[in-house]
C-alpha cells in the first residue's frame, strides 16, 4: 500500500527516520525547493532515492496558464466586489501574486503522486499553503498519509505573517494621513483652481519619480513620454493626477512649482475619514465557499491560506485610490481617464469610482511596457471579463503585445488597439552595433530576489575561465548585499568579475559581446542594439521572458546547460549568419514597439 509523508519542518525528519522503521522496496523523497544537502544524504542512506520533479512542455504551460487566469475569474464571479478587485490575487500580477507559484508546486506533487512510482513518498517542505490540499487529494485517491510538523509551525508563521500585516497597515495609516494633510496646505491653491475649472479634464494617472523633473523644473511623464504635451497642443486640458514614489517633499516641491502641467497627487484630494475607512475594509474578513477547481482538483485551501495570512490581500495605498479617484471626480469634470493598463489593484480602484460617479468619462488603458507569458495580468477571464473593472480602450505599445494578449485573453474584437511605444522612443535612434568577441559578458539583473540563481548559474560557468570578463548590472532596488547569503560563490575570489558603475544601461551593453537575463527590458534595449542575448530560464512553469515569441538573435539556457558551450556557439557564427539574425530582431521589435508618430498619438484621444 502507497504511504506518503509530508514533513512541513525538516527538523523532524531524522526524529521520523530514527523511531518509525521505513519498509518498502521503492523508497522515494521528493524536495519542491531547495533543500539542505544534510537531509538528501541522510535520506539516501535509508535507502531513499530523490525523484525529479516533472518537467512540463510548452503545451502544458499554456494550458496551466489558461487554467490560472480561468480559476482566478472563476474567484472573481463569486466575490465580485471592491475588496475583491484590490487583491494581489485578483490582479494576477506576476510580482505580487504567490498564488500561480503555490499551484505549480501543487501541480508537481499530484503528478508524481499520480504515477505512483513508490511505496514510500517522502515530501520535504512544501509551501505551507498547499498542505491542506494536498492532504484532500491523498484522502480522496485513498493514500495512507501522515503530516509532521504541521501545526505549530503553520500557526507561528502565519500568525508572524498577520502581526506584521496589522503592524504595516497602522503605520501606513498614520503615514498617509500626515502626507495628506502636508500635501493639502502646500497644493492649496492648486487645488482650488482645479474645482472652480469650468472645462472638463483630460486626466493622466501616472507616477511621479525625483527624476521627473530637470534641473530648471520642468516636467517630463515617466510612463507617458510626450502624449501631455501633444495633448495640450490638441486643446486638451491636461491634468496630472500621480502617485509621488520619489522623495516625497522634493517632488512636492517641484509640483508645486511646476508652470507647464496641472499636477496634483493622490493623497491631495484623500480626507481622513476615506483613509480610516478604507484601513477598516482591510480587516474584515472574506474567503471563498464555493468549489474553484484547478486541473480538476479543489484549491479553495490554497486561495483561503493566503487571503487569511496576507489580510485579503489588500495593498492600504492601492485601495485608497478608490476613495481619491471619487474625490477628483466631485472636484471636476472628467471626460477622459487615461492609466498604465496592467490590471494592477490601483486601476480597477481608479475605474470602479470613474464608473460609479463619472460614467460619462471614456476610460483608456494604455499596455506601456512587454507582456512577457508570465503576465497574467494582463489576460482576462471570459468568466470575469463582463463584470470586473476594465477601460473602454486599451491601447498597446505595439501589434505584438495586442496579438500576445488576445492570444491569452478574451478580448472582444477591436478593444485592444496597437498605438506607439511612448516609453521606447529611444530604440528607434539606436543604430544596430558591429559585432565584437572581445569575451565581455553582461549580466542585467532585475529587482527580483530569485534572480540570485541566474548569477549562481552565470558565475559557476565563466569564474574558472579567464578569457571571459563577467560584468554585474545591479538594479537600483536590489542591491547585490541583498542576495550575497544566497550566492554560491565567494565573489572577492573571482578575479574576472566586475561590477558596473555605469549610470547608462547603454554604455554597458556596448562594450559587452552578449549579454544575460532573466525577464528584464534591458533585453530589448540590448537586441535593439544588435546585441546576441541569453536568456535564463528558471524553470517556473510560466516564461518570464519578454522576448518568449522572439527567435532572432536570441538564446535560452537552464541550470543543465553549458553556457560556455552557448557563447562559443554565438561566435562561431559566420558573420553573414549573425547579421542576418541582427536584422530579423530589429524588424521583430519593430513590430513589439511602434513609432511615435501623429497618427498613433491621435489614438488616445476618444472625445
Amino acid at each position: 500500500m502507497l504511504h506518503v509523508v509530508i514533513i512541513q519542518d525538516t527538523g523532524i525528519l531524522q526524529k521520523y527516520l530514527r523511531k518509525i522503521p521505513v519498509s518498502g522496496n521503492k523508497k522515494r523523497y521528493l524536495c519542491l525547493e531547495e533543500e539542505s544537502s544534510d537531509n538528501g544524504v541522510l535520506l539516501e542512506k535509508e535507502g531513499f532515492l530523490e525523484i525529479t520533479p516533472p518537467q512540463f512542455n510548452d503545451d502544458f504551460k499554456k494550458e496551466f496558464l489558461l487554467e490560472y487566469v480561468n480559476l482566478v475569474g472563476s474567484i472573481g464571479l463569486e466575490f465580485n466586489s471592491r475588496r475583491w478587485w484590490g487583491t494581489d490575487i485578483a490582479s494576477k500580477n506576476r510580482f505580487t501574486s504567490v498564488l500561480p507559484y503555490l499551484l505549480h508546486q501543487f501541480i508537481k506533487v499530484i503528478q508524481v503522486l499520480r504515477n505512483e512510482d513508490f511505496d514510500v513518498l517522502i515530501i520535504l517542505n512544501p509551501p505551507r499553503h498547499i498542505v491542506i490540499a494536498l492532504k484532500e487529494f491523498l484522502r480522496k485517491n485513498g493514500i495512507n498519509h501522515d503530516c509532521l510538523g504541521e501545526r505549530g509551525d503553520v500557526i507561528a508563521k502565519m500568525g508572524l505573517q498577520i502581526s506584521r500585516r496589522i503592524l504595516a497597515v497602522l503605520y501606513n495609516t498614520v503615514k498617509i494621513s500626515i502626507l495628506t494633510v502636508y500635501a493639502k496646505t502646500k497644493l492649496r491653491e492648486s487645488i482650488k483652481k482645479l474645482s472652480s475649472a469650468r472645462v472638463p479634464f483630460y486626466v493622466v494617472k501616472t507616477f511621479v519619480y525625483n527624476h521627473s523633473f530637470s534641473e530648471n523644473g520642468s516636467y517630463k511623464d515617466v510612463f507617458f513620454g510626450i502624449l501631455p504635451d501633444y495633448l495640450k497642443k490638441n486643446n486638451k486640458e491636461v491634468l496630472i493626477y500621480a502617485a509621488i514614489l520619489g522623495n516625497y517633499r522634493y517632488c512636492l516641491a517641484k509640483i508645486k512649482h511646476c508652470r507647464e502641467q496641472v499636477i496634483i497627487p493622490v493623497e491631495a484630494l484623500l480626507s481622513l475619514t476615506d483613509i480610516l475607512q478604507a484601513a477598516v475594509q482591510i480587516f474584515c474578513r472574506f474567503s471563498v465557499r464555493k468549489e474553484h477547481l484547478f486541473f480538476e482538483n479543489e484549491v479553495n485551501s490554497i486561495v483561503n491560506s493566503l487571503l487569511i495570512e496576507t489580510f485579503n490581500g489588500l495593498k492600504y495605498y492601492q485601495f485608497l485610490h478608490y476613495w481619491s479617484t471619487k474625490r477628483l471626480v466631485e472636484f471636476c469634470s472628467i471626460d477622459t481617464f487615461l492609466l498604465t493598463y496592467e490590471n494592477n489593484p490601483w486601476e480597477k480602484m481608479c475605474m470602479t469610482a470613474i464608473k460609479e460617479y463619472s460614467p460619462d468619462t471614456a476610460i483608456i488603458g494604455y499596455q506601456h511596457t512587454v507582456v512577457p507569458q508570465a503576465s497574467a495580468n494582463m489576460f482576462v477571464s471570459c468568466k470575469e471579463k463582463t463584470i470586473m473593472p476594465m477601460p473602454d480602450k486599451i491601447l498597446t505599445v505595439g501589434t505584438a503585445p495586442k496579438e500576445i494578449m488576445e492570444r491569452y485573453g478574451n478580448y472582444d474584437n477591436g478593444e485592444i488597439e496597437a498605438s506607439c511605444g511612448l516609453r521606447f522612443e529611444y530604440l528607434f535612434k539606436i543604430p544596430a552595433s558591429h559585432r565584437t568577441r572581445t569575451g565581455n559578458i553582461l549580466i542585467v539583473l532585475e529587482g527580483i530576489f530569485e534572480v540570485y540563481k541566474m548569477v549562481n548559474y552565470v558565475l559557476k560557468e565563466l569564474k574558472d575561465h579567464p578569457q571571459y570578463t563577467i560584468t554585474i548590472r545591479t538594479h537600483p532596488v536590489l542591491p547585490i548585499e541583498r542576495i550575497r547569503h544566497k550566492l554560491e560563490t565567494d565573489l572577492a575570489l573571482i578575479t574576472n568579475l566586475y561590477f558596473s558603475k555605469e549610470q547608462s544601461l547603454r554604455y554597458d551593453v556596448e562594450k559587452s559581446d552578449v549579454i544575460v537575463y532573466w525577464g528584464t527590458t534591458a533585453a530589448l534595449e540590448a537586441l535593439s542594439m544588435g546585441k546576441p542575448v541569453i536568456h535564463f530560464e528558471t524553470g517556473f512553469i510560466l516564461s518570464y521572458d519578454p522576448l518568449f515569441e522572439c527567435r532572432h538573435l536570441k538564446w535560452t539556457v537552464s541550470e543543465k546547460d553549458s553556457l560556455l558551450k552557448v557563447i562559443e556557439e554565438i561566435n562561431s557564427l559566420p558573420d553573414e549568419d549573425f547579421y542576418q539574425r541582427q536584422r530579423q530582431a530589429k524588424e521583430y521589435l519593430g513590430t513589439y514597439f511602434h513609432p511615435i508618430t501623429d497618427k498613433n498619438l491621435q489614438k488616445f484621444i476618444l472625445k
